[in-house]
This record gives C-alpha cells, sequence and structure tokens, in this order.
C-alpha cells in the first residue's frame, strides 16, 4: 500500500500552519491542514471528513502552541489517522487549487 504527500510549503521545522495534499494507494487526493492553538498544552483536535466547496475532502489538525509542526508531526499525524505507515512525498496539487 501506497501513501504518497504533498506539502504546499517549505517546511522547517516549527511551522505555524502547515496545508497540502495527501492520497492513498494512487487513490484521489486529500488536503490536510494544521495549524495552532491557544489551548492546554500536548493538545490535539481532528476534524475528519471535512468537504470543501470544491468536493474535494480531508481533514484538519489544531494542536497546541508547545507542538512542533514540521514534516515528522504531520507525517506522523496522519499515519496515525489514515492507518499508512510509510510515505512519499512528492510534488502533488496545491491544496488551495484543490479546494
Amino acid at each position: 500500500m501506497k501513501a504518497e504527500i504533498s506539502f504546499d510549503l517549505i517546511m522547517g521545522e516549527d511551522m505555524p500552519f502547515v496545508e497540502g495534499c495527501f492520497r492513498l494507494d494512487g487513490g484521489i487526493w486529500k488536503i490536510f491542514i494544521v495549524n495552532h492553538s491557544d489551548d492546554e498544552e500536548g493538545r490535539i483536535e481532528i476534524n475528519r471528513n471535512i468537504i470543501w466547496s470544491s468536493g474535494v475532502t480531508g481533514l484538519s489538525f489544531t494542536v497546541s502552541a508547545d507542538i512542533n509542526i514540521n514534516k515528522s508531526f504531520v507525517v506522523q499525524a496522519l499515519s496515525k489517522e489514515v492507518g499508512f505507515s510509510e510515505w512519499v512525498e512528492i510534488r502533488g496539487p496545491d491544496s488551495i487549487n484543490l479546494r
């Protein structure tokens, strides 16, 4: 089973916000968004099955400010959520265009 991920931004070690796309086994592209909130430490909130106006689906993660948002965190969070553990980073579609 193959999981592909594409980041819209050049990733750093602690991003305030990340957006990109992913797909599983060559399926349709889905969007992910990760951002910070001022919630209690260690908190991760997941909003599943978002449907944008274009009909494209995806999910978002809102994490407390003490959590570093970087490639490793995003891949781990997506892995846990969708059940895939090995990801290939590719140049995929821009999530803004998909929405």
